[in-house]
């Protein structure tokens, strides 16, 4: 099944077909991220939809915008042209089954030019490099065409529309749990708005050099210093990303992030402690990011 028959069927099944401009409706990972409940087959969260839309003007802009800011002062502040402008960041918690799905809907501006980002070539600069905060590790590797027919999956084709692309994530938490997780990721444009959608993949959940599991790790002495449990099945998470040219501020882009993963039980027992550290990611990629924009600018 192809992309657009996918993105169709989505729409015609889903009770609230959600409101997507026409360049991203064919965006099928951000038309089911934004359509389906996660996780699939119990009871789970969906996400909202943007809260800004092509088309508006400034004071439609304006207006959604204050809603999440809370106040004309604390929107001020939100769009201030500086690496230490404030951002927003919700966090809430759902059950499912015996783990718990952490989300975070996020919200910041940047300063930069629309037409210069291309969701593809952003990708791409994130290729196996590795990011840390929080006693936390992280590292992306894009995935090639050999790895993926590996998996069974046909590579994307390279044609006009919606870039496709599979990410890999290797990360380890705070010295006690090992992940890895493979993610179909999508992004689409529009002469207003950049959307990238991603899920971790299936397809993925079999064994192989790419697999989505876990697995816990444990000082030991005799092991150099750490063990391995057996790894563990990982559904991994959800998340879409729109970044929209704000009218109301000349120069100035919108990111609004919402994001979803599964905590699963024997990690930290349903302690937030993931949590507890969303606000210390964020600050450190958000300022990370401003100031690599600000670099390009004076290039």
């Amino acid at each position: 099944m192809n992309t657009i028959t996918c993105t169709i069927m989505l729409v015609i099944c889903s009770a609230d077909p959600p409101r997507v401009e026409l360049e991203h409706a064919k965006n099928s990972v951000y038309l089911e991220v934004l359509s389906q409940d996660f996780p699939r087959g119990g009871q789970g969260l969906r996400f909202p939809e943007p809260r800004l839309r092509d088309g508006q003007d400034a004071d439609a802009q304006r207006t959604a915008l204050r809603e999440v800011a809370g106040s004309d002062q604390a929107l001020g502040e939100l769009v201030r042209n500086s690496v230490t402008a404030p951002y927003i960041l919700k966090v809430r918690d759902t059950r499912a089954g015996d783990a718990t799905i952490r989300a975070a809907d996020l919200w910041f501006v940047v300063y930069a030019e629309i037409a210069q980002l291309d969701p593809a070539r952003e990708a791409a600069r994130f290729d196996g490099k590795e990011a840390e905060a929080g006693n936390m590790k992280f590292q992306t590797r894009l995935l090639k065409a050999g790895d993926l027919r590996a998996a069974g999956i046909a590579p994307p084709a390279q044609t006009p529309g919606p870039h496709v692309w599979y990410g890999h994530i290797h990360g380890r938490l705070l010295d006690r749990i090992e992940f890895g997780v493979t993610n179909q990721v999508v992004g689409s444009q529009s002469s207003e708005s950049i959307v990238i959608a991603a899920r971790t993949d299936p397809a993925f959940d079999k064994a192989g050099p790419h697999r989505n599991g876990w697995r816990s790790i444990a000082a030991s002495a005799s092991a150099g210093g750490q063990s391995q449990g057996a790894l563990q099945p990982y559904a991994g998470g959800v998340s879409y990303t729109k970044i929209s040219r704000l009218a109301f501020q000349p120069g100035a882009l919108l990111v609004e992030m919402h994001g979803a993963f599964v905590e699963p039980q024997e990690w930290f027992q349903g302690a937030p402690i993931l949590r507890s550290k969303f606000s210390v990611i964020a600050q450190d990629q958000i300022r990370t990011l401003r100031r690599e924009l600000a670099r390009r600018r004076g290039k």
